[in-house]
């Protein structure tokens, strides 16, 4: 049996549009965890009248406050790796995308436990140009920050959180030897690269379902992916997961693109007008540095054997091109403006 663990805030029709195509898959066996994370008001009762309909397949827990995406996840976890008999595998779907039937089997076709291979990540297209590629897992690039995997020619860290399948005993495991599923501290995003680390570091493989479809509609919930909210978390939790799990034998030799990448964050960000929120991000990951490295060396006693096949799991170009190109794009723009209008 699968436990598949969906987290609404404040977006209770996109919610359903994605129970909907659930219901559509009918094998392997599943139940629905739905959590509302503490919206409230219509959408918790329209979520609330639309589980009595499916009460043997869906249990809905209405959360009092907004526990982000790793607590509501951190407390379903708690229900469901206890019940290690009826589940065995749990699939994290975000609550604003839309299922092919066979997706959830495909995942399961790619778990193979004599090679350690217990978490996968599915084809996640884009919900509004189902040609367009959303993501295919995470890559991690040696500027030390994670983005979508966009080709299957790009080294595979683990899934994505929208949709990501785990062993219960990887889960288990990675929590009995780090105290955590999900780090709380991260509130939401890079958490998926955080426990793709850890669990990385403890003898765990990810495979890519490429034929498991799943349609995404993207950051609905936090108001879009340009925004100060994504910003904050992103690039603060981005920081986290480097002083927290990555290797010190793969930061040093790329502790100058590292540099690079963030004096260019701070550049594009300032030349845009945030610079409040860039100087907030900065100030709290300083704050916050001292705990995620006493969870560092949590870590490495877990795992104190140095792995250097672990190197493979990093993308050896700087980073995501697009975002790169539109990057210096703006930046560019912002100097010469006549060069700008001319590329309009």
């Amino acid at each position: 049996m699968i436990a598949i663990l969906i987290i609404n805030f404040r977006r209770a029709l996109d919610t359903i549009e994605c129970l909907d195509s659930l219901l559509q898959v009918h094998d392997p066996l599943f139940h629905i965890f739905l959590a509302d994370n503490g919206s409230g008001g219509d959408a918790a009762a329209l979520l609330s009248a639309y589980v009595d309909q499916y009460r043997e397949r869906i249990t809905l827990t209405l959360f009092a406050e907004n526990y982000g995406f790793t607590g509501a996840h951190n407390r379903l976890f708690e229900q469901i790796v206890s019940d290690e008999r009826r589940y065995k595998f749990v699939l994290l779907l975000n609550n604003d995308t839309v299922v092919e039937p066979h997706f959830l089997a495909r995942m399961l076709e790619r778990i193979d436990r004599a090679q350690h291979i217990e978490m996968v990540a599915a084809r996640m297209m884009r919900y509004d140009d189902r040609t367009r590629i959303d993501n295919l897992g995470i890559t991690f690039y040696k500027c030390g920050l994670a983005s979508n995997r966009k080709s299957t020619n790009d080294p595979l860290l683990g899934p994505c959180g929208g949709c990501a399948l785990y062993t219960t005993d990887l889960l288990r495991r990675v929590h009995q030897a780090t105290d955590e599923y999900f780090d709380e501290k991260f509130f939401c995003y890079a958490e998926d690269t955080d426990l793709a680390w850890r669990a990385a570091l403890l003898g765990y493989r990810a495979a890519f379902a490429d034929d498991a479809l799943v349609y995404h509609k993207g950051s609905l919930a936090s108001g879009g992916p340009d925004n100060d909210f994504v910003l904050y978390h992103g690039v603060r939790n981005s920081l986290f997961v480097l002083i927290k799990c990555v290797p010190a034998y793969l930061i040093w030799p790329n502790l100058g693109w590292i540099l690079l990448a963030h004096v260019a964050i701070l550049l594009r960000h300032a030349l845009r007008g945030k610079i409040r929120i860039i100087g907030r991000l900065y100030r709290d990951f300083f704050r916050g540095a001292p705990a995620m490295w006493r969870k560092r060396r949590h870590l490495q006693e877990c795992n104190p054997v140095r792995d250097f096949k672990i190197g493979l799991l990093v993308n050896h170009a700087f980073y995501e091109r697009a975002y790169i190109r539109q990057a210096l794009l703006e930046i560019r723009g912002f100097f010469i403006p006549s060069l700008n209008r001319r590329d309009t």
